[in-house]
């Protein structure tokens, strides 16, 4: 990833907005895999500032599935720190990033569902965007865990 991945400018600017990075060469500190639970490299663990991790692949990225990530990680850390309103300005960004990559697009849209529903406290915001997961990716992971509101 440090020869194609990183050098990407619309990468470092996503690591340059959002992000603190860290990399450890694990040839010369083994102890990083141990202590980050990772038996692969390359592993990407996203954590705030308390330690929390939000969100971790293992394997290579290129420089999209990279951002797609990374702004799904970052919608997350706030979802997950229940800042609602900063996760539903977060949306755009997510849901940009991941658009066409048939993996990470179905999950953005759940979390755009659960980021409007959270800062509006309106559960038709909710449905609206699970509704939509279900009527696009209807074969995606994302859309077997909400198909329950079609029941």
């Amino acid at each position: 990833m440090g020869a194609v991945t990183y050098p990407d400018p619309a990468v470092e600017r996503l690591i340059q907005e959002h992000f603190i990075p860290v990399q450890f060469n694990v040839a010369e500190q083994p102890q990083a895999m141990e202590q980050f639970n990772t038996p692969w490299t390359p592993t990407l663990i996203v954590q705030d500032a308390d330690g929390r991790e939000h969100r971790r692949t293992q394997g290579y990225l290129d420089p999209q599935r990279f951002r797609a990530e990374m702004s799904l990680a970052w919608l997350q850390s706030a979802i997950n720190r229940q800042d609602f309103a900063a996760a539903q300005q977060r949306t755009g960004e997510a849901l940009e990033a991941t658009e066409g990559d048939p993996t990470r697009e179905p999950e953005a849209t759940y979390w755009a569902a659960v980021a409007s529903y959270k800062s509006s406290g309106d559960v038709q915001n909710l449905l609206q965007g699970w509704n939509r997961l279900l009527d696009t990716f209807p074969q995606s992971e994302w859309a077997k865990r909400v198909e329950f509101i079609r029941a």
